[in-house]
């Protein structure tokens, strides 16, 4: 079993996978995400050294991203009812037993409810929302910092996604940066974003 975490004073992350290890075999190393070289992607990417920008619009099915983590189909259901494209990269690492996977993150909502778009990250064939339009709220955003404990050493697949809920359209990101901007608590809904409420047209598949 694996422990999860949230905390505020690890070290800043990015992407990519950089090992600081302990002295001691006896202590755990933190593994930093600072360097993006040799992740996957798929769908809608925006990949640079250091920083990650996945976006939801224009990205690739549900089952073909469970597949490409390593999730089992149907996964994303049990982090919301309603995923119908997405994005996703992923990398393998090595870990020894309580070794702790640090890393920033946001979460920026290009939509509104009840189109519940969200995002994740996945460890092995595991999955754990980090926030959806509900949480952060309409036109939304929240930063914010998580570490993962992995209770016991082995190769694992770690990803991260975010996907579109009931449309395919008005995609929201999710970015992975070294430097992290202020953390938001609570998600904003701004006069201008209220007034493409307004204007904004759909039609539900």
């Amino acid at each position: 079993m694996t422990e999860l975490t949230l905390t505020k004073n690890l070290l800043l992350a990015g992407i990519g996978a950089t090992f600081l290890f302990a002295p001691s075999p006896s202590q755990a190393a933190v593994i930093k995400l600072d360097n993006f070289t040799g992740w996957q992607t798929i769908g809608n990417v925006n990949l640079t050294t250091n920083r990650v920008s996945l976006n939801s619009e224009d990205g690739t099915s549900q089952n073909a991203v469970e597949s490409f983590l390593g999730l089992d189909s149907g996964t994303l259901n049990t982090l919301n009812t309603t995923p119908t494209n997405g994005s996703a990269i992923k990398n393998t690492i090595t870990v020894q037993d309580n070794d702790v996977l640090t890393f920033y993150w946001k979460f920026q909502a290009n939509d509104y409810l009840p189109f519940n778009d969200f995002s994740f990250y996945s460890i092995g064939s595991s999955a754990y929302q980090l926030a959806d339009i509900a949480k952060v709220g309409s036109y939304g955003n929240i930063t914010s910092q998580i570490s993962y404990t992995f209770q016991q050493g082995g190769t694992y697949t770690i990803g991260f996604g975010v996907f579109n809920s009931i449309d395919s359209v008005y995609g929201s990101k999710l970015i992975i940066d070294e430097v992290p901007e202020p953390l938001t608590i609570l998600g904003s809904l701004t006069a201008a974003g209220f007034g493409v409420v307004l204007r904004r047209k759909r039609t539900i598949p």
